[in-house]
């Protein structure tokens, strides 16, 4: 299918990867063959509803570098969310804001809007899960505008295949991420040594909504598991 849509529109350039896989790998190729002034990437296992992509363009549109879909802002949405995983998520943003002295919700998730200057200047090492965080962090030290917009996320059936995340497999990942990001920022060294640091802005979260939304009256969400 993929070959056929590429066949009739150049703008569809796939990648056909050979092993060794691994979720930050497929990132790391993606990322070396966009094209776009702005760079796109997403799950695509049916988790994200399409439409709540506009609010990461809009953000882009309001001078925004980076833009994360967040699933644990004030207004997101979270249907069947693992609670191993939620607590996990937390956990990890919690002791990243102690880390690295900065305000933000959920900077791991794959939904995210980057200008491709931003994309050129990451330094990805993991090649599993852990990716994620890198994405999201590495911009927010080096001095970026990153904004999160509320998403909902949505598990997938059954029937729809299982995910590959094992949280005791690759935790770890996600720890030597943080660890990487406080050495190049109180040390000057280690894996992310050649990442530049910038002052950047202290919050990320408080993104206001898009403008027809701005006056509408606020509904609590139905089935949000997170705080």
């Amino acid at each position: 299918m993929i070959r056929a849509l590429a066949a009739e529109d150049p703008r569809v350039r796939p990648v056909f990867r050979a092993p060794p896989n691994g979720v930050g790998r497929a990132i790391a190729d993606g990322y070396r063959v966009a094209t776009g002034r702005y760079v796109l990437s997403m799950d695509c296992d049916f988790q994200h509803l399409l439409p709540e992509i506009r609010d990461l363009f809009d953000a882009a549109a309001d001078g925004y570098d980076v833009v994360v879909g967040s699933r644990f802002s004030r207004h997101s949405v979270l249907l069947n969310y693992p609670f191993q995983k939620v607590i996990a998520n937390r956990g990890f943003h919690t002791i990243a804001q102690l880390v690295l002295r900065r305000r933000f919700r959920d900077l791991t998730n794959n939904l995210k809007l980057m200008r491709r200057e931003v994309v050129e200047r990451l330094i990805l090492e993991e090649p599993g899960f852990a990716v994620n965080a890198e994405t999201g962090l590495q911009p927010l030290v080096m001095g970026y505008r990153v904004a999160e917009v509320p998403i909902s996320w949505i598990n997938r059936a059954p029937d729809m295949g299982s995910s590959s995340f094992r949280l005791m497999r690759v935790g770890g990942g996600y720890w030597r991420v943080l660890r990487r990001l406080w050495q190049r920022v109180n040390l000057g060294g280690g894996a992310y040594a050649a990442l530049s640091v910038g002052r950047g802005e202290s919050t990320t979260w408080f993104r206001a909504e898009p403008p027809a939304q701005r006056n509408a009256p606020i509904v609590p969400a139905r089935a949000s598991t997170g705080p």
